[in-house]
């Protein structure tokens, strides 16, 4: 009798090991071949060569460079500018340019007018030909005279300087101006007192903003062993007693000297 309960036990358990047998095992999953890993990558390859491309067309658009002139107009994002070989250039402007001068802090762009000197630095584009400013910085240019000196203030450190053409310029001495007299081939260090009424004189400096014909001189060379400039005449004012410049063209036209 046990030996038959035995035999139907074995039985049914042998008819359940299949089902749980099949119930646990895993399904495996398809291995990848070996020709999508290389349709992959090489998606992946081109995508890359593409950026790369991209880029390099990008970079050879664009180049740092810098351009000089005065401005014809201006607004919140451009400026036209008229470059020292009279060419018309359009200046980009954002949100990180950056601008400067010499006389100002605070200078920013509602500071620049029509007229203005300016330079710019920035990233050119070949293909629009317009430049993204990054540094904006207005220039001031340096004046040149060649004349001689009519009349000397020495409570102001002035000088009244006559032209050939017979303008007037009047001339402030600072404590920054370099003055140098030039005799024979060598030149050497001067000062305010060296200079006399008469001396042919060398001025390099900027003009006053404020008063026309006037020039703040950063350097002064004075030319003091050359003869008079026979075109200019500094002759006495028999009226005021003050030194009158007088051409030498013949038509015998004073000059009202300038006052301060």
């Amino acid at each position: 009798m046990k030996n038959y309960i035995a035999i139907i036990l074995i039985s049914i358990a042998l008819s359940l090991y299949p089902q749980v047998s099949q119930a646990v095992t895993p399904t495996p999953s398809p291995k990848p071949t070996s020709e999508s890993v290389t349709e992959k990558l090489s998606n992946q390859i081109n995508d890359l060569k593409e950026k790369i491309a991209s880029k390099v067309a990008t970079l050879k658009l664009v180049e740092k460079r810098g351009t000089m002139g005065n401005i014809k107009e201006v607004n919140n994002s451009q400026i036209t500018l008229l470059d020292l070989q009279n060419q018309t250039r359009i200046i980009d402007l954002d949100e990180i340019t950056k601008f400067s001068s010499g006389t100002s802090s605070d200078f920013g762009l509602s500071d620049l007018k029509t007229g203005m000197k300016i330079s710019a630095i920035g990233l050119y584009n070949k293909d629009s030909q317009k430049l993204l400013a990054r540094f904006i910085e207005v220039v001031s240019t340096p004046i040149v005279i060649s004349g001689a000196v009519s009349e000397k203030d020495k409570e102001d450190f002035t000088l009244k300087v006559a032209l050939e053409d017979g303008g007037n310029y009047i001339i402030d001495v600072e404590n920054v101006t370099k003055t140098f007299s030039y005799i024979d081939t060598d030149s050497e260090k001067s000062g305010f007192s060296e200079i006399e009424e008469g001396n042919r004189v060398y001025i390099v400096g900027f003009a006053d903003k404020k008063e026309k014909n006037r020039i703040v001189a950063s350097r002064i060379l004075i030319f003091s062993s050359l003869p008079k400039n026979p075109k200019i005449v500094i002759a006495p004012d028999a009226v005021d007693g003050k030194n009158t410049v007088v051409t030498s063209s013949g038509s015998g036209k004073k000059l009202t000297p300038i006052t301060r």
